[in-house]
């Protein structure tokens, strides 16, 4: 809800130049884009609705006391009142939402990050290193919204459109950047109209989200959006990345910068160190090269950072100040995240890998900074793309030593069902499987010796199990940090 107190006829003509006369006897208190939040004299935007559900809404809001309907469709012969149609609802409604909350954008610089994985690790290092450039930066995502170490959670990776420019009218206050994931549902919805973004971040592209895109092709178009988004500056792009050609071909920015491993990477990195610690990476650019050490895990994360590191370039800071101010990176929760760090006690990282291509990128990150043994806890989610659940269940047991398969969200589905999905190709014997996931977290840790490694993957920063529709409060991290305790007393 928006507040705006206003006529209708002034506070609509600057966007459409074709009003009806009735408009200017309507006054309007609020702009409403939920049903539930309208009362007497609110405007209710009918924004499109993946459930299909948008009559019942224009009933809800009608019964609520709305005094004007914008949307597009036709909706006159279920509105007792003025409707205003707009074909070019989302665009229009983006714009007006932006300028009518103060242009948030024109105040700081976005930079949207997608891909899918690896977006919440390279806002976080994007907002990370900014901030120790002195250019205070806050993230939006899977996460939360504001300060890395204190997030407002939302619950979803890009928020609805008005609560997104909300959201953004309130960082506008206190920062002058903003880290954004931007998830391909969010691109294909049209919840991100209205933002102004500076510059667009690739990260990968690998299997998931195709119970909602139906095909690669799709999801890889829905990512491309981002890169051919009015008034962009600047693309950061993986030239390592196999789908990296799709958003060269698609992207209408004519600053487009590479990082990767790859010579034809405008920024390259190389690994000059891997440890049981983390690693240690020489960067170079336009004939300049330094080195940092770095406390995180994996190849992937390797790649996460040189994003961050390309976007900060082309924000206009030193190369070499930007290296040097990689030392206050940090994992991000739930990413490659360490939960101890004791001599004599087997690592244990916790990790939101969910995809088939994230849990082999884990697995084999891992193994790198491993000298012995890799156990695995895994599962997939329920009511999600089933066709991923036994290529999952066979990286797990290609890449891991020990693997048991356990309860991920079965949400409505049965945690044996899903189980029986990821290990229908295995061969029996070389796994286990245990569905209560704390039990299989425990046996895990009290199964490794000091010199393994314990990877807890999918759920990662999320701090909840949703079973028969329900929610209860689970974390992989406080499971891990509670059984190694028990572990040093016995």
């Amino acid at each position: 809800m928006i507040a705006i107190n206003a006529n209708a006829q002034d506070f609509l003509g600057p966007w459409l130049s074709k009003l009806p006369t009735e408009l200017k006897d309507i006054q309007i208190k609020n702009l409403c884009f939920d049903s539930r939040e309208v009362t007497h004299g609110d405007a209710f935007v009918v924004m499109p609705s993946v459930a299909g559900r948008q009559a019942e809404y224009v009933e809800a809001a009608q019964n609520n006391g709305a005094s004007l309907l914008i949307a597009s469709e036709d909706y006159a012969s279920s509105f007792n009142g003025p409707c205003l149609h707009v074909p070019s609802l989302l665009d229009m409604m983006g714009n007006l939402v932006h300028s009518t909350l103060g242009s948030a954008c024109e105040h700081m610089p976005v930079i949207g990050i997608t891909g899918t994985n690896g977006k919440s690790s390279i806002s976080f290092y994007l907002a990370q290193l900014l901030n120790e450039l002195k250019k205070p930066c806050a993230v939006m995502g899977t996460l939360g919204y504001g300060d890395t170490q204190s997030l407002i959670e939302t619950g979803m990776t890009t928020l609805p459109l008005e609560q997104l420019h909300l959201a953004l009218q309130k960082l506008s206050g206190e920062y002058q950047a903003i880290a954004m994931e931007v998830s391909s549902h969010g691109l294909e919805q049209g919840r991100l109209a209205g933002v102004r973004f500076k510059g667009a971040i690739y990260s990968n592209l690998s299997r998931d989200h195709l119970d909602y895109h139906g095909d690669m092709a799709s999801y890889s178009a829905a990512k491309a959006k981002l890169f051919n988004w009015p008034e962009l500056e600047f693309a950061v792009l993986n030239r390592d990345d196999e789908f990296v050609d799709d958003m060269i071909n698609l992207t209408s920015c004519e600053q487009v910068i590479f990082y990767g491993q790859s010579e034809r990477a405008h920024l390259r990195f190389t690994f000059q160190k891997i440890h049981n610690k983390g690693m240690v990476l020489e960067f170079s650019w336009q004939e300049q090269s330094s080195s940092i050490e770095l406390p995180l895990y994996g190849q992937f994360n390797a790649y996460n950072v040189a994003a961050a590191v390309a976007a900060a370039l082309q924000l206009g800071f030193d190369f070499n100040k930007t290296i040097i101010a990689l030392k206050a990176l940090r994992a991000v929760p739930g990413r490659m995240q360490q939960v101890n760090n004791e001599a004599n006690e087997p690592l244990v990282l916790v990790d939101y890998a969910h995809t088939p291509d994230a849990l082999q990128q884990a697995l084999q990150a891992v193994k790198e900074h491993c000298c012995g043994n890799i156990h695995l806890v895994v599962g997939c989610g329920g009511d999600r793309d089933i066709g991923k659940r036994p290529l999952m269940g066979k990286i797990a047991l290609q890449y891991a030593d020990n693997v048991i398969y356990t309860s991920d969200n079965p949400r409505t589905e049965s945690p044996e069902l899903i189980c029986a999905h990821m290990t229908e190709k295995l061969p029996t014997g070389t796994y286990q499987i245990e569905l209560d996931r704390q039990i299989a977290i425990e046996t895990a840790i009290m199964a490794a010796g000091p010199t393994d490694l314990v990877v807890i993957a999918g759920k990662g920063h999320e701090d909840y199990q949703e079973v028969n529709g329900q929610r209860s409060y689970f974390s992989d991290v406080a499971v891990a940090q509670a059984a190694l305790m028990f572990r040093s007393n016995t």
